[in-house]
């Protein structure tokens, strides 16, 4: 498995850091699928000439 490096800003690092019971890799790992396969999705609606 690949590894990504995010930034963020320490503000929301904070914020984050109150739920250390949250796999926060996990919850970014799963929103990053999900915005891949809506892209996915919408190119293959443009190719169809749905849009």
């Amino acid at each position: 498995m690949a590894t990504v490096t995010l930034s963020i800003p320490s503000e929301l690092k904070k914020k984050l850091s109150e739920y250390p019971e949250v796999n926060w890799a996990e919850v970014f790992r799963r929103i990053i699928v999900r915005k891949v396969e809506q892209l996915r999705r919408f190119e293959q609606m443009v190719k169809r000439g749905e849009l």
